[in-house]
């Protein structure tokens, strides 16, 4: 999952947190401090989930040159790799033991490979009740088994919103559906105009489990019942999860999708929207920096922000599936010098600073800004208000296992979008896999 990014509350979304308070143990003399600062310079090494091609990477030029001038002591060698390319020589690193200073970590078991082999520090020791009041407070949940906190998270990344094209909609004559057999409805009225019903990309193939079938588990079963199928009590071949993934695959026969879903990447899909071929897009919640960027003024003043719609069965109306959003992390190791320059840097882009840079293009982070001082879009206050009044389940692959996911769900998903597999082969395949590997079965 990525990424990638206008008010205080569980529901803030999109791109970095924090500022800088050690405690008095970490936390240098100012004599020690200006020293550093005149002294010879820290290198440090980034691995970062992160694509600048991409319009919302536009804030993080920015970040580094305000970063620069503060703390010009303080050297930085990114290496940056998106998509699943980043994972997958990650776990190489990591498998070999040699990993960056800094890297992007997630919270859950998306980043296991390096979490489960405690190579990321532990934040605790830098934590203050002072620091840690000036965010949103469901930040700090515990993040590792013994209370660990890994990451200064930016944002609750709200995985599943439904971005509206109203323009297009008045043009057809179409209203926002409320039920997805509403939706449906729509089909043959969007696609004999020549468009795309409902924008999506899953050629990463994590985008359909994490956006979409995260979403319909919740709606279909509930938090409650993902706690019962994660310990053995309930099972991934229980209806709710089954019926879930019926649900994807009627967005394809229906042909709510477009042609090649499976063949197109996230930005592809967006980038239909944006184009103004595609009346609704499925996407995430950080998505709104991007479609601002990217999108003309007039377009982007057209476009509304609405939960997908109800779907039949479900227990939870309107929810989503949200976790904490990614961050840089430390490297176990690191200690003196290069652990100090690392907080510095972590302190100032999730901080104050590096907050109010990110606000300034269009993303709204967990830490506490005054918000009255920026300007909300339209867009923005829709998705807050949206998001506000949404409860949130989880999204499965911050839960479980991440080879599970990864190597079995992942790609079994796209089968059964594919017409290769069926619902139920696919549940039956892994509740087997979670019930012989997964770590919460074992506990």
């Amino acid at each position: 999952m990525k990424r990638n990014r206008t008010l205080p509350g569980i529901a803030l979304l999109a791109s970095v947190v924090a500022a800088a308070l050690l405690v008095s143990a970490c936390q240098p003399s100012k004599g020690k401090d200006a020293a550093a600062k005149a002294g010879e310079a820290v290198t440090l090494t980034v691995y970062m989930q992160h694509d600048q091609a991409n319009p919302q990477s536009a804030y993080w030029p920015v970040t580094l040159e305000a970063f620069a001038k503060k703390y010009p002591n303080i050297k930085l060698e990114f290496e940056y790799v998106s998509g699943e390319a980043f994972h997958q020589k990650f776990q190489a690193m990591a498998a070999s033991g040699d990993i960056p200073d800094l890297f992007t970590t997630y919270a859950g078991a998306r980043s296991g490979y390096i979490l489960d082999r405690g190579m990321v520090k532990d934040l605790r020791p830098f934590l203050t009740d002072d620091f840690k009041k000036d965010f949103n407070q469901a930040i700090w949940q515990p993040q590792g088994p013994n209370g660990e906190i890994y990451i200064v998270s930016p944002n609750m990344a709200v995985c599943t919103v439904v971005y509206v094209n109203t323009k297009l909609q008045k043009q057809l004559g179409l209203e926002t559906p409320k039920t997805l057999e509403e939706m449906i409805a729509q089909v043959p009225k969007i696609r004999a105009a020549g468009l795309t019903p409902l924008a999506f990309g899953n050629k990463a193939q994590w985008q359909a489990q994490s956006l979409l079938l995260s979403m319909l588990v919740d709606r279909l079963g509930g938090t409650a019942w993902f706690d019962k199928a994660m310990t053995g009590e309930n099972k991934f071949t229980d209806k709710p999860f089954v019926d879930a993934i019926a649900v994807v695959k009627s967005l394809v026969d229906t042909k709510l999708f477009p042609a090649g879903v499976n063949q197109l990447e996230g930005p592809q899909a967006w980038g239909e929207f944006v184009q103004g071929k595609a009346v609704y897009l499925l996407d995430a919640g950080w998505r709104v920096s991007a479609l601002k960027n990217a999108a003309t003024p007039e377009d982007y003043a057209a476009y509304a922000a609405v939960a997908f719609p109800a779907v039949p069965g479900e227990k939870n109306p309107g929810s989503s599936a949200a976790t904490l959003g990614e961050a840089l992390a430390m490297n176990a190791k690191l200690e003196g010098a290069k652990a100090d320059a690392a907080w510095k840097f972590l302190s100032f882009i999730y901080g104050a600073e590096g907050s109010a840079i990110l606000m300034d293009h269009g993303t709204v982070p967990t830490y506490k800004l005054d918000y009255s001082k920026f300007a909300v879009d339209s867009l923005s206050a829709q998705y807050i208000a949206l998001i506000n009044s949404q409860t949130m389940g989880y999204v499965i692959d911050a839960k479980m296992d991440s080879e599970g996911v990864n190597n079995l769900l992942n790609p079994g998903i796209q089968a059964v979008m594919m017409g290769a597999k069926t619902p139920a082969a696919l549940a039956a395949e892994y509740e087997g896999w979670v019930a012989a590997n997964d770590s919460h079965r074992k506990k």
